[in-house]
């Protein structure tokens, strides 16, 4: 068993690239950082906005019980984590597969799930992208005002920051296609 950790700022593609990669094998099993967010009303403010950037909004210790107990061979259950207004969570059961790709954008900020971590990649965007690329995801209820003042100063100070945590930078300012070529290559060694 083989545990793969994926970080890169909101809008790299971690999500679909963890998804184009369990499309090709019935041996993986993707796990999101998103859906270990502590209760969003315990979140500080930034600038008037709920923050929902900062490490501390995340539920470590449960994601690295629920990484010791797959690596134990046993199933975990679990749930989403709905993060849009009367959205409701939903049941999801992890199993222990061959290849367990955790991603998320905070997450080789614990240590322990870093060292639990067989290859780290880094999802690499310049801030531009991540702002279009956010832009583009959340639609019309999108507000721009989050990211400038929010999102992409608190991803520069704790999320960039994890960089030079990972075995391998991707630039995923690239294509999908290459940008999954480039894992793929980097999984078979």
């Amino acid at each position: 068993m083989k545990f793969i950790g994926i970080v890169g700022p909101s809008g790299s593609g971690k999500t679909t690239l963890v998804k184009k990669l369990s499309s090709l094998s019935k041996d993986v099993q993707h796990i999101r950082l998103d859906n270990y967010f502590k209760n969003p009303e315990t979140f500080p403010k930034k600038e008037g906005f709920l923050n929902w950037e900062r490490p501390e909004n995340l539920k470590f210790e449960e994601l690295l019980e629920h990484l010791i107990s797959l690596k134990e061979g046993k199933e975990v259950r679990t749930k989403t984590f709905p993060k849009k207004k009367g959205g409701i969570s939903k049941k999801i059961i992890l199993k222990p597969k061959p290849l367990i790709i955790v991603e998320g954008f905070m997450l080789f900020k614990d240590e322990k799930i870093r060292d639990m971590l067989d290859i780290k990649i880094y999802l690499d965007i310049p801030k531009e992208v991540m702002l279009e690329r956010r832009g583009f995801r959340f639609g019309k209820e999108h507000i721009s005002e989050y990211d400038i003042k929010v999102a992409i100063p608190e991803f520069l100070n704790y999320g960039a920051t994890q960089k030079k945590c990972a075995d391998h930078i991707v630039d995923a300012n690239k294509s999908q296609e290459e940008v999954l070529n480039k894992v793929r290559k980097i999984l078979k060694t």
